[in-house]
This record gives C-alpha cells, sequence and structure tokens, in this order.
C-alpha cells in the first residue's frame, strides 16, 4: 500500500483559530511581502505598536490608528497601505486644510474635477502641507502614482510636521522620521540631513485668517455646487439643496452651516482660561467653533526664546522685534501667540483682542517659535467664544 501526502496551506487566521502557533515572519510578512511600517518601534517584535512602544506623541499615534483600537496592526503597520473611507458616508470636518483619508481609486476620481488624471492644486480642498508631501516630483499636481502610493513608499502623509517633531525643536531628525528613507531624501532639499519646516509645509506669511470654503469648492467658478464639485457624501449634498434642483447655491451653502460639520457648535459659552507654555507647540483650548463664530482674546504673559535673557516675547510678539526663520508664521514676530483650527491655520493672533474663526473645529493656541526646547514661560490667554 502506498499513500500520497498532500500539503495544504492554512490562512494565518485559519491557522490562529484552531489553535496552532502563528510564526512572527507570519505576521510581520515573508519574503516577497511588503515590509512592516514602524518596524523599529516594534520592540517585542510582535507586529503590533502600542502606545507604550509608539516614539512620537498622542496626536501622530492616533492618526495612524485608523481602527482606534489603541494599537497599530494590520493595514495601519503595512507599508504602501492608505486609510480608506466610504465617499458617500464621509462626513469629516471638511476644509482645505484638513488632512485626506480617502487615497483610494474613487478617491483620486472625485477630485480629478477635469478628468485629465492629475490633480491640480485648484482641485484640492484640503491641506496644503499634505498636497506637498505626496506630491514628490514638484510638479505641482498629483498623478494616480503618487495619489495611490506605492507598496514600498511611506510618505508619512497621516502626520503632519508638527506630528513628526515629537521634540518640538524645529526640525525631523531621521530619529523622528518613520517613513521610508527615500521620502526623506527627497524632502531634504538642502541635505543637511533634518528636514525644516519650509522644506515639509512650505512657507506661510500671512495672518492666513481669512478664508472663503465655496469659492475654493466651486471649480467651474459659476456660483454654484454641483454634485461633483461636493467632496462628502449624498446625504449631505441633498440636505443643502433645498430647492431640489441638484446644485448648491451660496445662500444654501451658507443656510445648511457650510460643509459638513463633526465639530458642531461652540461648546463653551462661558470665559475660558488657557496656559500656553512656551515649550509646547499646541495647547488644545478646550473650544470647539464654528465658522464664523467671533472670539474675545485677552492674552497677557511673558516667554523668554532662547538662553538669552533678552531674548522675550509678550502675545503680540517679540520685543526686540526679531522674526523666527523657521517658524509657523513667517512674516509675523517671532514669539507671537498663534491659534490653528484643527488643521487650518496657522493663525497669527498676536496682541489683537477679536477674531472671527474662518472654519469650524477644535482651536488650539501655540507660539511662533521654530525652536521651542529652550523657550521658557507661557501665556495666559482668556477666551470668550459668541456663536453668531
Amino acid at each position: 500500500m502506498s499513500f500520497k501526502f498532500t500539503t495544504i496551506v492554512l490562512p494565518t487566521a485559519m491557522v490562529a483559530a484552531i489553535g496552532v502557533p502563528v510564526t512572527l515572519d507570519a505576521q510581520r510578512g515573508g519574503a516577497g511581502q511588503a515590509p512592516m511600517r514602524f518596524e523599529a518601534m516594534d520592540t517585542d517584535r510582535d507586529g503590533v505598536i502600542t502606545r507604550a512602544e509608539w516614539r512620537g506623541n498622542d496626536r501622530s499615534f492616533a492618526n495612524n490608528d485608523w481602527n482606534g483600537d489603541g494599537q497599530l496592526s494590520g493595514a495601519e503597520v503595512r507599508v504602501g497601505a492608505q486609510r480608506n473611507s466610504n465617499w458617500e458616508e464621509a462626513d469629516h470636518v471638511p476644509n482645505r486644510y484638513e488632512r485626506y483619508v480617502s487615497w483610494t481609486q474613487a478617491g483620486f476620481n472625485n477630485l480629478d474635477h477635469n478628468r485629465d488624471r492629475r490633480i491640480a492644486a485648484n482641485e484640492w480642498h484640503f491641506d496644503v502641507e499634505t498636497f506637498r508631501r505626496v506630491d514628490r516630483n514638484r510638479d505641482g499636481s498629483l498623478d494616480q502614482t503618487e495619489f495611490l502610493g506605492g507598496e514600498n513608499v511611506d510618505d508619512a502623509r497621516s502626520d503632519s510636521f508638527d506630528d513628526l517633531d515629537w521634540n518640538n525643536n524645529g526640525r525631523v531628525e531621521r530619529s523622528e522620521w518613520y517613513g521610508t528613507p527615500a521620502v526623506f531624501t527627497d524632502l531634504d532639499r538642502n541635505r543637511d540631513g533634518s528636514l525644516s519646516r519650509f522644506e515639509v509645509v512650505g512657507g506661510v506669511d500671512t495672518p492666513n485668517d481669512t478664508w472663503d470654503q465655496f469659492a475654493s469648492l466651486d471649480y467651474d467658478r459659476n456660483g454654484s455646487l454641483a454634485r461633483d464639485e461636493w467632496h462628502w457624501s449624498g446625504v449631505s449634498f441633498n440636505r443643502r439643496d433645498s430647492n431640489r434642483d441638484g446644485m448648491l447655491s451660496r445662500q444654501e451653502f451658507a443656510a445648511g452651516g457650510g460643509s459638513p460639520d463633526a465639530a458642531g457648535a461652540a461648546t463653551a459659552v462661558q470665559p475660558r482660561t488657557v496656559r500656553v507654555m512656551a515649550q509646547q507647540r499646541w495647547t488644545d483650548s478646550g473650544i470647539t467653533v464654528r465658522a464664523g463664530d467671533t472670539l474675545t482674546i485677552d492674552a497677557s504673559g511673558n516667554m523668554q526664546l532662547s538662553d538669552d535673557a533678552n531674548d522675550t516675547a509678550i502675545p503680540a510678539g517679540s520685543t526686540t522685534n526679531r522674526r523666527a526663520p523657521d517658524a509657523p508664521v513667517l512674516n509675523q514676530l517671532a514669539g507671537g501667540l498663534i491659534a490653528r483650527i484643527d488643521n487650518y491655520g496657522p493663525v497669527f493672533i498676536g496682541g489683537r483682542r477679536m477674531f472671527t474663526a474662518p472654519v469650524s473645529g477644535r482651536l488650539y493656541f501655540g507660539v511662533n517659535d521654530d525652536h521651542l526646547a529652550d523657550n521658557r514661560g507661557e501665556f495666559v490667554v482668556n477666551v470668550s467664544p459668541a456663536a453668531r
């Protein structure tokens, strides 16, 4: 009698379900499979990154924890994988400063208004930093290859410069960069071995406190928004289309509260005091605002911006009128009070008393300085948000 043996290959999930040990190589990906993201952080070599293993801030970890389960695993740690969302149901906090989240062919087609297989800057309604990061050949548009990424390319597009610069020294060193080395080299234009804010983000040289969201969405400039100019769910479009003509006028857009707003109404109607520390890039105010809300701001305090005792600042900015070469807002005084609303900004507040929120979202305060590690002191900011 002879026996014929057949080799059966079981999927990893099935092997685990029946109690057969799964090797580390199977979890981490064998030969021919995409390498693991954040591999250097995986200290216990289990193919999963916990918050304790993560070398970075909470916001950066949350940006990469796509399913919100408190750990990074599966597609979250696979090079080339991108966060995905159901476009028809995506009503996130949408403005051009939000970080884009639907890196799919459908997402590309949705943004490619003129169907030329490229996304130009005027077809992009999200944050400029992400556009700059993904535009690897620096031609001012995104082709499909750049947009979709690649199996062996990780450009860390989930994180902003401030998320990556977790030691707050105004630079992103290679030890802070978790993307692929080739992308780091491409971004490092001056080849000094670190990434400056200007290399990653570009220059912001205006107060940045006005923005016409309707105009940014109106690609064909005809004064109304068609469904293919609306980058969120059909439900949210139809809710605003009060006359049911398949178009949104500026009046309908405004009456519907602008674009879909996950933030909701302002959460604080009473004055709130926020302590802005000199060494912290962004401080959460605990206030959620809506576009058009007027904020009364009363800021005081002093900061020392370096080891030089005379290098000080008040909320209006440097007392010696100096500027920081790589500050978030370039042409404003170093050390001045700045703000952002979610990923909109930065906005230079300085010594002003009134500020009208151009978009909706969570309000954060910070300091207009490039290198924070040697700063000392704090600003005390009293904020009174008043809804329209």
